[in-house]
C-alpha cells in the first residue's frame, strides 16, 4: 500500500513537472514552393519544444544582431552587440521538415567541399553566398545535375562533379536549395542543429 502511494506522488509529480514544460511543436507543412514555383522554406519562431535541465530551449536556430542574422553582421556591429544585450535578439523556432531534410542531406554530402553551413571552402565556393548573389533554383540544380567544367568557368583542378546519377543527392536537391536559401536569407545560424519536425504526409 505505502509502495503505491509513493508512486502516485511521483507519477503526480512527473505529470504535473512535464505539463509545466511541455510545448507544443508545430503541424507539420507540406514541402513549400515561392510564387514561381521555386523551393523554398517555412520558418516558425517560437519558445521552443526541447528544454534543457536549466528550463532553456534546445532549438535555437538564429542568433539577431542589430535586426540582422549574427554571421552577417559586421565586425563593429558584433562588437556592440557583446556590449548591450539589448541589440541581441534570440531566435528559437523550428524549419519545415522538407528543409530539415535539406540540412542533412547537405552536410551527409556537400560539406567535405563545400564547407559546413554552406558557407564555402578554400576548395569549393559558398552557396550561401552564390544563392545571396543571385543564384537561381534553375542554376542551382543544373549545376548539380550536370556538374561544371574549365569550359564553364570552374578553376582547373576544382571542376564540379555530374551528381545527376548519385542516388544519395539527386532525389534531395529541392531540400537542399530549402536550406542554403533559408542560410542565405539568414534565417539559421551556422553550427544550428535543426529542430525534427513531424514529417508531411501525402493523404
Amino acid at each position: 500500500m505505502k509502495f503505491k502511494f509513493n508512486y502516485l506522488i511521483l507519477a503526480a509529480f512527473l505529470t504535473a513537472n512535464f505539463s509545466a514544460k511541455a510545448i507544443p511543436t508545430p503541424e507539420a507543412v507540406e514541402p513549400q514552393y515561392d510564387d514561381d514555383g521555386n523551393p523554398t522554406y517555412k520558418v516558425v519562431y517560437g519558445k521552443g519544444d526541447r528544454l534543457k535541465e536549466d528550463g532553456t530551449p534546445l532549438n535555437l536556430i538564429q542568433i539577431e544582431c542589430q535586426g540582422k542574422a549574427v554571421d552577417m553582421v559586421s565586425d563593429d556591429e558584433l562588437d556592440k552587440c557583446r556590449d548591450d544585450d539589448s541589440l541581441v535578439e534570440m531566435k528559437y523556432g523550428w524549419m519545415d521538415f522538407a528543409t530539415y531534410k535539406g540540412w542533412r542531406s547537405y552536410h551527409a554530402e556537400c560539406h567535405v567541399c563545400h564547407g559546413p553551413d554552406a558557407m564555402g571552402s578554400t576548395y569549393a565556393p559558398s552557396l550561401m553566398t552564390s544563392v545571396q548573389n543571385g543564384m537561381t533554383w534553375d542554376a542551382f540544380f543544373d549545376v548539380i545535375i550536370n556538374g561544371r567544367g574549365v569550359e564553364q568557368g570552374a578553376q582547373k583542378g576544382n571542376v564540379m562533379p555530374a551528381f545527376g546519377e548519385n542516388t544519395n543527392v539527386a532525389p534531395h536537391i529541392e531540400d537542399m536549395f530549402r536550406y542554403v536559401k533559408a542560410r542565405a536569407d539568414g534565417k539559421i545560424r551556422r553550427g544550428v542543429r535543426l529542430p525534427k519536425l513531424p514529417k508531411f504526409k501525402e493523404e
